[in-house]
C-alpha cells in the first residue's frame, strides 16, 4: 500500500462516515460498533486481536504485529426499536397526545481503517469512525414533547497513529484524535400553559457544532506464542459546540429571540484491558473489560442572549464486560459469537427523553471469508436489549424546563438490532 493510496482511503473515509454517524448503540452515546469483527465478537478482544487494520483505532499498538499493509472499509446498519408508554399531566389533568411511535432511527455508520508498514517494527495507521453520536425523533404530538421531540447528535473521528513493536514481547503505540461533533435537538414550548388560554405550542431549537482534540495510548504484551494482553486509554475530549438558537411559532410576549447560542460538553475517558488466547489450533477465546469516565458529563447549558436552557445528565462512570471467541472451520472460514454486559452511565433519577437509556446486554454473531490471498470479508450481526424497562417516573428530568407544571411518567421499551460488513484488502 503506497502512501498515496492510504491518504486517499482516509479522504474517502472521512466523506463517508460523516454522512452516516448518528446511531447509539452503547450504553451513553457511546458507538461501538465501529468493524464487523466488533459486531461480530461483541468487543471481546478488541484490545489485543491485532490481526486487522480496525486495530489502528482500537489499539494502535498493534500496527507493527500485522503482516503488512492493510485498507478496511465497512459499515453498522443500526436499526433501533424505542416505544414509550405512559402518560403526562398538568397540575392533575391530562395532556393531550400520544405515545410518540417508534422514536430510534436507523442509520449506517461508516468507517475506515488504513495501516502502513514502515518496516517490520513501525506502522503507521489511520482510523475514521463515529465513536459518538445519538439519533431519535418522536411525534410531533406526542405527550411528552415539552421534553424533547428530536434529538440528533452526529461525531466524527480522524485518528491517525503510530505503532513500534519494542522487542518480542512489547509493542507500544498512541494517536492523535481529531473529533467533530454536530448536535441539533428542539423541543416544543407549551405556550397554552405559560398564557393560561388556548395557544398553539411553539418550538425552540438549538443547532450547533464544534473540532476539539484528544489523544490516544496502547500497550500489547505478547506472553507467548498464543496469548496477548493489551491495554488501551483515550482521553476525554472537551467540546464548546457554537451554532444558533432559534423559535418558531413563538409568542413575542416571551421576549424569546434567535440569537447565536453555545453549550459545553465533556465526552468520557476510555481505559481498557483485553487479552486474547488461542487455546486450541481452530479456537480463540477473547475477553475485554473497559471503564468509561462519563462523569465528566454534568450539564448541557445552552447560552444565548436568551434565559439559559439547562439540561441536568449527571451520568456516572460505566463498565463494559464483554467475552467472545472464533473458531476456524476450514482454510477458508472462521466463525465469531460473543456477549456483553455495558453498564449504563445514565442514572434514574436524571433520566431524559433524549436517551432514555438502562443496562443492556449485547450478542454477536458472524462470520469471516478468505476470498483470496489479499482479500478477506466479514458479516455480522448483533442483537441489544435490556432486561428493565428504563422508566421516567422518578427522573428530575420528567417535568418540562419552561413552566415546571407538566410532568411525564411512563416506561420504555428499547431494543437495538445490528448489521455490519467489512472487507480487508492485505497488500
Amino acid at each position: 500500500m503506497g502512501r498515496n493510496s492510504f491518504l486517499l482511503a482516509i479522504a474517502l473515509g472521512v466523506a463517508a462516515v460523516a454522512a452516516g454517524s448518528q446511531a447509539a448503540l452503547a450504553a451513553g452515546f457511546m458507538v461501538r460498533e465501529n468493524s464487523a469483527d466488533a459486531v461480530a465478537t461483541s468487543y471481546a478482544g478488541n484490545g489485543s486481536r491485532a490481526d486487522a487494520a480496525n486495530t489502528a483505532f482500537s489499539n494502535p499498538a498493534g500496527l507493527p504485529l500485522l503482516r503488512g499493509s492493510e485498507l478496511e472499509a465497512g459499515a453498522a446498519v443500526i436499526l433501533p426499536s424505542m416505544h414509550f408508554k405512559g402518560s403526562a399531566q398538568l397540575r392533575g389533568s391530562q395532556i393531550g397526545g400520544d405515545d410518540g411511535g417508534d422514536s430510534g432511527l436507523s442509520a449506517a455508520v461508516p468507517n475506515i481503517y488504513a495501516v502502513l508498514k514502515l518496516n517490520q517494527d513501525v506502522g503507521l495507521g489511520m482510523a475514521v469512525t463515529a465513536p459518538f453520536g445519538n439519533a431519535n425523533s418522536y411525534d410531533s404530538n406526542w405527550v411528552g414533547r415539552y421534553l424533547g421531540l428530536k434529538t440528533s447528535a452526529r461525531g466524527v473521528d480522524i485518528n491517525p497513529s503510530l505503532g513500534v513493536r519494542i522487542n518480542d514481547m512489547f509493542s507500544v503505540g498512541a494517536g492523535v484524535s481529531m473529533q467533530y461533533l454536530k448536535l441539533d435537538v428542539s423541543s416544543a414550548i407549551p405556550q397554552a400553559v405559560i398564557f393560561q388560554s388556548p395557544a398553539p405550542d411553539g418550538i425552540y431549537r438549538f443547532q450547533a457544532h464544534d473540532w476539539a482534540f484528544g489523544f490516544n495510548l496502547g500497550l500489547i504484551a505478547q506472553w507467548n506464542d498464543h496469548t496477548r494482553l493489551g491495554l488501551t486509554y483515550r482521553s476525554a475530549i472537551d467540546h464548546d459546540i457554537k451554532g444558533r438558537l432559534s423559535f418558531a411559532g413563538v409568542s413575542p410576549l416571551l421576549g424569546l429571540v434567535d440569537s447565536p447560542a453555545s453549550a459545553k460538553a465533556r465526552l468520557p475517558a476510555t481505559s481498557g484491558l483485553s487479552i486474547t488466547s488461542q487455546i486450541a489450533p481452530d479456537l480463540t477465546l477473547s475477553a475485554d473489560a473497559q471503564f468509561s469516565q462519563w462523569s465528566g458529563f454534568r450539564q448541557v447549558v445552552i447560552q444565548s442572549q436568551n434565559q439559559p436552557f439547562v439540561n441536568d445528565e449527571r451520568y456516572r462512570d460505566s463498565w463494559m464486560i464483554a467475552a467472545g471467541g472464533t473458531y476456524r472451520l476450514d482454510d477458508a472460514w472462521m466463525l465469531k459469537a460473543g456477549l456483553a454486559w455495558d453498564q449504563t452511565p445514565v442514572v434514574s433519577r436524571f433520566r431524559a427523553v433524549s436517551l432514555p437509556d438502562g443496562d443492556r446486554y449485547l450478542l454477536g454473531l458472524g462470520a469471516s471469508y478468505q476470498w483470496n490471498d489479499h482479500m478477506v470479508l466479514d458479516g455480522a450481526y448483533g442483537h441489544s436489549f435490556a432486561l428493565d424497562r428504563p422508566n421516567m417516573n422518578s427522573s428530575a428530568n420528567s417535568t418540562d424546563p419552561i413552566t415546571h407544571a407538566i410532568t411525564l411518567s411512563g416506561a420504555y421499551t428499547v431494543a437495538v438490532d445490528i448489521l455490519a460488513l467489512s472487507a480487508h484488502y492485505k497488500y
